[in-house]
């Protein structure tokens, strides 16, 4: 069997090891294990140790002598279960030490199909139908995207993110995509540029879809949102429906 797969689960290799032998072999000594392993007797004796805390391992002693047993494979959906309840009663500790993050950290990076798509998904994670949520858009989103653009404008008409959208006179002709966005919609002759910039709450996000990788960059800072945003209105004023 590939233990890699069982180390995907949290166990170490010397247990993945250790833990498939005992299936093999059934109720044993360390010297089977040894034997069957090829690891040295104190890695078995810690594989064990370990394996009988996370309670997928168990022994009887016969005559003075230790004897092991793995215990049923349906234990390893337990020792999942176990670990998830773990990290969901500290997660509120640690989204607190994020939190003190963040109100240090002004820049962030997001590279990449994925990065781009982390980004716009914590955006929508903000945001509430009373938020503004403004962009100067290239157009770009849903060619780089794919279906993406669609699941996002999805989420968004379910939250009721009421986007106000400015985009170049020249993108008129894209019926294809104005139709599926969800929000308001102007045109104004800002000439065709490869980037958009998204204004909401304290943050402001730019995205290059055209650089190798895409690239996204957030920064936090509610003096820099509120410039965007009014630079953003005055434009608004201006463009056309």
């Amino acid at each position: 069997m590939d233990v890699g797969k069982l180390e995907e689960l949290g166990l170490r290799h010397n247990e993945a090891l250790t833990y498939t032998a005992l299936l093999e072999i059934g109720e044993t000594t360390t010297g089977a294990l040894v034997k069957k392993t090829g690891l040295h007797r104190v890695l078995i004796y810690d594989a064990l140790e370990s394996l009988i805390k996370k309670g997928l391992v168990s022994y009887v002693i016969k005559e003075n002598i230790k004897y092991f047993q793995a215990e049923n494979p349906e234990r390893l959906l337990d020792f999942i279960k176990e670990k998830e309840e773990t990290a969901k009663s500290i997660l509120p500790e640690l989204s607190l030490l994020q939190q003190h993050a963040k109100n240090k950290q002004l820049v962030s990076v997001y590279e990449g199909i994925k990065g781009l798509k982390s980004a716009m998904n914590n955006m929508l994670k903000e945001l509430t139908s009373k938020d503004y949520h403004y962009v100067f858009a290239s157009g770009n989103m849903a060619d780089t995207m794919g279906a993406y653009y669609h699941l996002y404008q999805k989420i968004k008409r379910q939250k009721k993110i009421m986007t106000h959208v400015i985009y170049d006179e020249s993108f008129r002709k894209r019926n294809d995509v104005t139709k599926a966005t969800y929000g308001k919609i102007k045109f104004y002759p800002l000439t065709a540029f490869p980037t958009d910039t998204w204004i909401y709450k304290d943050k402001v996000l730019i995205v290059t879809y055209t650089a190798s990788p895409p690239v996204a960059i957030l920064i936090i800072s509610a003096e820099t949102a509120n410039s965007y945003k009014k630079i953003f209105e005055q434009f608004w004023k201006k463009a056309k429906d």
